[in-house]
């Protein structure tokens, strides 16, 4: 399944195009027999499959069939065109031009989701044709907002596209209260603000909400699931139980990146650090476009100390990720290696509620300069008074400046805050000094691991 093309004379409507595409995806990952290509394996052609030869092409993405497409809005109607073609042969074996209002785009993708599956296996089993029917909403306002929130989602790290796309999400809800994966949007937003941008209680606490309701809209939506279980992993601290949840979103659905993620992260609360890297793969390969997704891929393959498997897969990481979110994970695997001074230049200590701020205070302190590390810590503090600090972050900081009495007391607060980042206590270096304290033991008490 290619990208389709925008062919509409206005830019903003890239997001129909794009959302049409990735819905399409995932109806069609829906049917078990189907091998579907990733998002990542085929965004790298998008613009570009009306110029490939398909044979090239399908050789390109390894795929025996090529969906292709556009996308053309004119006032209140759109218009699709859709080819699915045999690659080795370069025959069309179905196509269409699809006309319709702007308001009547409800079914389109679960239509043309049919019309492929159909084509490639002959004939659909009764569950799968019962599935790629099913409506997400009867609202085509609310449909357009949900589109325009998945797109906000998978494309930035930065607070400011998160809350842009809660807020699609919100008006995709308010239009229709039983949109299930408008819920299950708007949860997954919720996790991802909690920990970088909000405090942990809150953002899983809303996550958590949202996610239950999604899951009695409809109880097939994996992803609500895959919230859940972060939410019990960072507000219960229960790793057993978010497994069981993590492995339920699986289950729903076994090419969902999301669901993977959380078993893994479930998994190395639990200890099963192989196990977790892993399903930290699966994820990635999945879908490696969304950047919370390769970032804790990273910190499995760091925490777990394969850091050659790290450097290794450095490059195709930068390949798909913005520099910004890059720079972090190579920064974080030169530290581990021990290259503090490379590191340096890498790392911001106020990414995403302060992940690499223990890590940016050695480096700094590697290099002689106390005044600057303490100096970033007090800036670290001040942090916390307009917006949102991870206290972890802090509890390393001042583990690195062998300030123990402070980094427990930050380690404290980390636990008492729920930040899902205490999964990472046991196995995490740089806070081994505050492992050895003897006020550790009652903390590591609280984890149901």
């Amino acid at each position: 399944m290619l990208y389709f093309d925008n062919l509409s004379q206005d830019t903003a409507d890239a997001f129909l195009a794009d959302g049409l595409t990735e819905e399409i995806i995932i109806r069609l990952g829906q049917v078990q027999r189907l091998a579907v290509k990733s998002r990542f394996e085929v965004r790298r052609f998008r613009g570009q499959a009306a110029d490939q030869d398909p044979t090239a092409l399908g050789r390109a993405v390894a795929a025996a069939y090529l969906v292709t497409g556009s996308v053309q809005r004119s006032g209140d109607r759109v218009r699709l065109r859709v080819a699915l073609v045999r690659s080795a042969t370069r025959a069309q074996v179905w196509g269409d031009v699809i006309d319709r209002a702007s308001s009547d785009l409800l079914t389109i993708e679960s239509e043309i989701a049919r019309e492929v599956a159909t084509a490639v296996t002959g004939q659909l089993l009764p569950e799968e044709r019962e599935r790629l029917a099913r409506p997400l909403t009867t609202d085509p306002v609310a449909y357009e907002e949900y589109l325009r929130g998945l797109r906000a989602l998978n494309s930035s790290s930065d607070e400011a596209a998160l809350r842009g796309a809660l807020a699609h999400f919100e008006r995709a809800i308010a239009r229709d209260s039983g949109f299930a994966a408008a819920f299950a949007g708007q949860a997954s937003v919720w996790a991802t603000l909690a920990d970088g941008y909000v405090s942990p209680r809150e953002g899983y606490g809303r996550a958590r909400d949202a996610a239950r309701q999604a899951v009695a809209l409809d109880s097939s939506q994996a992803l609500a699931y895959a919230v859940l279980s972060i939410a019990v992993l960072a507000l219960d601290l229960d790793a057993r139980e978010a497994q069981h949840l993590a492995r339920r979103a699986v289950a729903l659905d076994p090419r969902n990146s999301d669901s993977r993620q959380v078993l893994s992260q479930a998994l190395f609360a639990a200890g099963r650090l192989d196990e977790s890297i892993e399903e930290a793969r699966r994820a990635w390969q999945a879908d490696s476009l969304v950047w919370w997704i390769s970032i804790w891929y990273a910190r499995t393959l760091i925490h777990g100390h394969r850091l050659d498997s790290a450097a290794t897969w450095l490059p195709r990481l930068r390949a798909v990720l913005p520099p910004a979110d890059a720079d972090q994970v190579e920064g974080l695997i030169l530290a581990a290696r021990g290259d503090l001074r490379a590191a340096e230049p890498l790392l911001k200590w106020r990414y995403y509620g302060g992940w690499p701020a223990g890590t940016y205070v050695r480096t700094l302190l590697a290099r002689g300069d106390t005044v600057a590390a303490r100096a970033t810590v007090d800036s670290m503090l001040a942090a916390r008074t307009p917006g949102y600090f991870n206290p972890l972050a802090l509890a390393r900081a001042y583990a690195a400046l062998g300030d123990i009495d402070h980094g427990m007391e930050w380690l404290r607060r980390a636990f008492e805050e729920r930040t899902l980042w205490v999964t990472l206590v046991r196995t995490d270096d740089e806070l081994a000094p505050l492992r050895a304290d003897p006020r550790y033991a009652a903390l590591d008490r609280q984890l149901r691991y």
